[in-house]
């Protein structure tokens, strides 16, 4: 299982912080798995730590340099490298399934206009695309890649059983769920729900589950 993950990152604190949050932290408190940041703005050169420079040819924005990249990526050894990028394979839980077959993985967080295309080329055995919208950094990706990956690690969830009946399971969105009041605001919970009866209460569950 992939169960060693390094953050390279300009923002190490966000990851950090998150790893304080609901089953993450159960999780990383209970020692499923193992996870650090490495400062891309340790490996920045000159007095001022320089990450980034203007693209050649021209346009908007910066970009983050060759250099601070790649001895940022080279400092932490991992099986794969994995590059959060809006050109990406999409994720779904055929490639999370797929990443599981590796035990560590360097996460590289983008920033401003992107990478400079070499590091891609000399590091990158996966670039991933958490969707089809563009954010700022890569950070906010890699925790949503980051939660994921660490929910299929045996232990990491109080109950296992929920694996295998949440969204995306065969091809299926779940089923809609319902809890106390019985009735809300004249809307009411389905009978069979409160019925007691099993098999018919798994029919409406199985009936009530959507395409992909």
């Amino acid at each position: 299982m992939l169960s060693k993950y390094n953050i390279v990152s300009l923002f190490p604190k966000l990851i950090e912080e998150w790893l304080e949050t609901g089953i993450i932290s159960k999780a990383n408190n209970n020692n499923i798995f193992e996870l650090m940041t490495t400062d891309l703005r340790n490996f920045g050169l000159g007095d001022y730590q320089q990450v980034d420079d203007a693209p050649y040819g021209g346009g908007p924005g910066m970009v983050l340099m060759a250099e601070p990249l790649d001895n940022a990526i080279s400092s932490v050894k991992s099986d794969i490298n994995i590059f959060l990028t809006p050109s990406g394979k999409q994720l779904d839980e055929d490639l999370i399934q797929e990443l599981h077959s590796f035990n560590s993985a360097n996460i590289i967080c983008g920033r401003y206009e992107g990478f400079d295309q070499r590091i891609i080329d000399m590091h990158s055995d996966y670039e991933i695309s958490v969707g089809h919208t563009v954010v700022s950094g890569g950070e906010v990706p890699a925790l949503f890649l980051l939660e994921a990956l660490i929910r299929k690690i045996p232990g990491a969830l109080g109950n296992a059983e929920s694996l295998d009946v949440e969204s995306f399971t065969d091809g299926k969105y779940d089923h809609p769920v319902y809890t106390r009041p019985e009735i809300y605001k004249n809307i009411e919970v389905p009978t069979v729900l409160l019925s007691g009866n099993h098999k018919k209460i798994e029919e409406w569950k199985k009936n009530n589950l959507k395409d992909i």
